[in-house]
């Protein structure tokens, strides 16, 4: 048994090699020829197709992970789930919220695993956070900042909401394990289309009157992955772009107020977490999927309902954008 591939891109080429290294790519199914030939030149005589139905009649081949344009993803995951294969899809899952409660529907109705690629939600560090928050390290959790911003791929099927955006999203969702919805929402346009939005910033308020904030931008000459979480005790930063071993710290701060009703706050010690060592994201991701698809969904963080509910924010916050038409100030 094992895993077919839609779609050997970009990110595709990743999903190859790490399916191969694991034993588990079973046949590719890609339409560029372009794209095919680059991958028999890494990966040899696996089997190649480019229509999907016949990639899906293979012999052996038991899910699908789909590495395909986000317009197709809606479509090429139905295909798979109505021939009773299990699929992770990149994120976003879908780019509607209708479309995202039917896949986690259909693979409810036929007993099959949906996984999306929310791929941080597997770094270590990120799992150890979440063990600091759940005992209380940290104090009550009074807000999350998560900036998302660099220059790099500018796509033009979606905007850079909903292109970095479900990074940050998937991340405080597994935080902090509780509902949070949009407030406000503001965004421009700098490469002047109308429709695709360059560079937006969502605030959002959870069940327990957490404050969170995001902003993502693919046209930022600094790169600034980070996720601060707030809290009453400790404040704790992770940034993805140190290396591995300095991602995660906890800082320490006091708070003093004198008479005169003006106040301070004292940074104090700065303190590197330790974690498990970060191996590749992608390998870890995989092996959960195939365990669920398996029998073992236990270690799948990244389920189609985790998707489905990433997919409601990002929506909400585009008709924010539309409702609105909020811009932010072009500084000069």
């Amino acid at each position: 048994m094992s895993i077919l591939l839609v779609g050997c891109g970009y990110w595709g080429q990743n999903w190859a090699a790490t399916l191969a290294s694991m034993g588990e790519l079973g046949a590719v199914c890609e339409p560029s020829y372009q794209n095919t030939l680059r991958f028999k030149e890494k990966f040899g005589n696996i089997n190649t197709y480019e229509n999907l139905e016949d990639a899906l009649a293979q012999q052996g081949i038991e899910a699908a992970v789909i590495a395909t344009p986000a317009t197709s993803h809606f479509q090429l995951a139905c295909l798979c789930l109505e021939q009773g294969k299990s699929v992770l899809v990149e994120k976003p899952l879908t780019l509607h919220p209708d479309e995202a409660e039917q896949l986690v529907a259909l693979a409810e109705e036929r007993g099959l695993t949906l996984a999306v690629g929310h791929l941080l939600t597997y770094h270590p560090a990120l799992l150890e956070l979440k063990t600091l928050i759940q005992k209380g390290v940290l104090g009550e959790i009074l807000g999350v900042e998560c900036v998302r911003i660099n220059m790099g791929k500018v796509r033009t099927e979606e905007n850079v909401w909903w292109s970095l955006a479900p990074h940050d999203l998937s991340i405080v969702d597994m935080l902090l394990d509780e509902p949070f919805y949009p407030v406000s929402a503001c965004k421009r346009n700098l490469l002047r289309r109308p429709t695709i939005e360059d560079e937006v910033y969502a605030h959002f308020v959870s069940r327990s009157g957490i404050s969170i904030s995001i902003q993502v931008s693919w046209l930022s000459p600094i790169k600034r992955h980070e996720t601060i979480i707030i809290g009453s005790e400790k404040i704790a930063i992770f940034e993805d772009t140190l290396p591995d071993g300095q991602e995660l710290k906890l800082v320490d701060y006091q708070f003093e107020q004198d008479s005169q009703r003006f106040g301070s706050i004292q940074k104090g010690d700065v303190e590197l977490v330790a974690y498990a060592p970060v191996r590749n994201l992608l390998h870890r991701q995989a092996e959960a999927f195939l365990a669920a698809v398996r029998g073992d969904a236990s270690g799948l963080i990244n389920d189609g309902e985790s998707g489905r509910r990433i997919i409601q924010l990002l929506a909400d916050v585009q008709e924010l954008l539309r409702m609105q038409d909020t811009r932010l100030p072009v500084l000069v």
